[in-house]
């Protein structure tokens, strides 16, 4: 029966072909036919797709049918592919499979529609009934900025996950051949392909413009198809040479067209390309750090009412300005000559085309603000720098004006009140083990027993006194009254006084006996000491 049905259409193909040959249909005719043959055409398919995917699923190729309806359909394994991924993305929405089926949506536009359903769901599709009516009535051409557009508005990040896919799958081939030519395959993403098409462009008009007036003035020898300009094109482009052409090809032109607008119900600046590509606000930054605005205002029918003076952000004069005073990449210190002005506030925000919001940046530089999120430090002195993202930035690291001691200061020592020396009543010898009797081994022997006096340290005494005895006597131990009298143990004595009279005092305590009576010492240091070893 499926044969049989096969061979009814191949039939009736064929005799509306003999039609169409022997001249008997009217344009009208043909036109009706063409409508139905649409639906016709998208019905096979949409069959040839879905008999192989059985075939595949049955016989366990493993590729969803690709190659079988490659052999069957006499298609590319490219556009097999294609058809059967959309066969399989369209199956998750009813509303949008039927249509195609039935061949209300053409098989580029059903593309479009499974690139939308894979990016935000099947549900989101089959209930926004207006887009799957633009998907019937819009050419491919159309329906592709439109879907891109309506997929776009319905992700969170504005189109950047599909904007950093394109661009991780970009890519430049080059390989040798057996004639000797060398073959140059590129994929890019839409901003840098662009850019790139552009350029090209442009150079290859003016070089081909450049052959057609030396045509004219030589006899018309020598000149050039377009293709070949493109392929010089590109030759003096990445050699950098034309810029010292003599065929303008150092003057600026416009490489990519980016239109921006302000949303009416959100508020927010949208950026596109001029087939529909929604450009991140990232890429937006990147775009306009060199770049020519121009300011336009329509009116509600979409005519334009006004437009501004184009002009050039980074005139000749600052890029030179900045070249002088940084001398190459502002951070990395790289060639002038592969740096861009960038703006440290971004132009898209409001940034100003001033020196001091500007900064030379190279490209691998510019890379890591716009794509990896690093942050300027803008500094008052001009010198700014740039710092990995998330980080934070106390500023150069400065010394106190008035640094702090290194160690806190001592309160003043109490002084010990002046004692007499009265009769002595403890005559007992000090324990071997005493500070006492360390002390007095130290001392020499006096030549007058009498000298040898047993005196005690005042109890408890403040770290600081503790301290200021301990180097005194360090710093003359052959006299232990010297250091007794410095550490304000010898009576009569205060301990501020000055070192000269605490070495006098001190030299007296040690070598005098028993003063005579109204004597200076005496009135001073009361009673005479009494001996413990009197004489004889």
């Amino acid at each position: 029966m499926l044969i049989e049905a096969a061979l009814r259409a191949e039939a009736a193909a064929k005799e509306m072909l003999a039609g169409v040959h022997d001249g008997s249909a009217s344009c009208a005719e043909l036109r009706e036919a063409l409508a139905i043959c649409k639906s016709f055409m998208a019905a096979g398919s949409a069959f040839q797709t879905s008999a192989a995917s059985v075939i595949a699923k049955a016989e366990r190729h493993g590729d969803g049918g690709t190659q079988v309806l490659a052999d069957s359909a006499g298609l590319t394994r490219h556009e097999a592919r294609g058809q059967v991924t959309t066969a399989r993305v369209i199956e998750a929405a009813p509303a949008v499979r039927d249509a195609v089926e039935a061949g209300r949506v053409s098989q580029a536009n059903a593309k479009r529609l499974a690139e939308a359903i894979d990016k935000t769901g099947a549900e989101a599709v089959e209930s926004d009934s207006e887009l799957l009516a633009k998907a019937e009535s819009m050419r491919p051409e159309q329906f592709t900025r439109e879907a891109r557009r309506w997929t776009a508005d319905r992700q969170d990040d504005v189109g950047e996950a599909d904007y950093r896919r394109l661009r991780a799958k970009r890519r430049v081939r080059v390989w040798d051949t057996d004639d000797g030519l060398v073959h140059l395959h590129g994929e890019f993403d839409p901003v840098a392909g662009r850019r790139i098409v552009n350029r090209l462009r442009a150079q290859a008009s003016r070089l081909h413009d450049t052959d057609k007036k030396q045509a004219a003035a030589c006899g018309g020898s020598g000149r050039r198809s377009f293709d070949q300009c493109m392929a010089d094109a590109l030759d003096n482009l990445t050699s950098n040479a034309s810029a010292n052409t003599g065929d303008g090809g150092g003057k600026p032109f416009a490489d990519i067209c980016v239109v921006a607008h302000v949303d009416d119900a959100t508020g927010k600046l949208i950026a596109e390309l001029p087939d529909g590509v929604r450009l991140p606000t990232a890429v937006l930054d990147q775009l306009t750090t060199n770049a020519k605005l121009t300011g336009v205002v329509y009116d509600r029918r979409g005519k334009p009412i006004w437009r501004t003076v184009t002009r050039r952000t980074a005139t000749e004069a600052q890029r030179q300005l900045l070249n002088a005073k940084w001398g190459g990449c502002f951070h990395c210190g790289a060639n002038p000559g592969t740096c861009q002005p960038h703006h440290i506030e971004p132009v898209s925000q409001g940034g100003p085309t001033k020196l001091d919001n500007m900064v030379p940046a190279c490209w691998e530089c510019h890379n890591r603000i716009h794509t990896h999120g690093w942050q300027i430090n803008k500094r008052p002195d001009g010198h700014h720098t740039l710092h990995p993202p998330e980080r934070i930035h106390y500023g150069p690291a400065h010394a106190p004006e008035h640094p702090p001691p290194l160690f806190a200061a001592e309160p003043p020592p109490t002084p010990n009140p002046p004692t007499r020396a009265g009769p002595a009543t403890n005559t007992r010898q000090p324990d071997s083990t005493s500070p006492a009797a360390t002390t007095a081994a130290r001392t020499p022997a006096s030549p007058n027993p009498a000298a040898a006096v047993e005196t005690h340290p005042p109890k408890n005494p403040s770290p600081a006194a503790a301290a200021r005895a301990a180097l005194r006597r360090a710093k003359d131990r052959r006299d232990t009254a010297s250091a007794r009298a410095a550490a304000g143990e010898l009576p009569g004595l205060p301990p501020d006084s000055s070192s000269a009279q605490r070495g006098a005092a001190g030299a007296g305590a040690a070598t005098a006996g028993p003063a005579p009576p109204g004597s200076t010492s005496d009135r001073s240091a009361g009673p005479p000491i009494p001996a413990l070893f009197p004489p004889g």
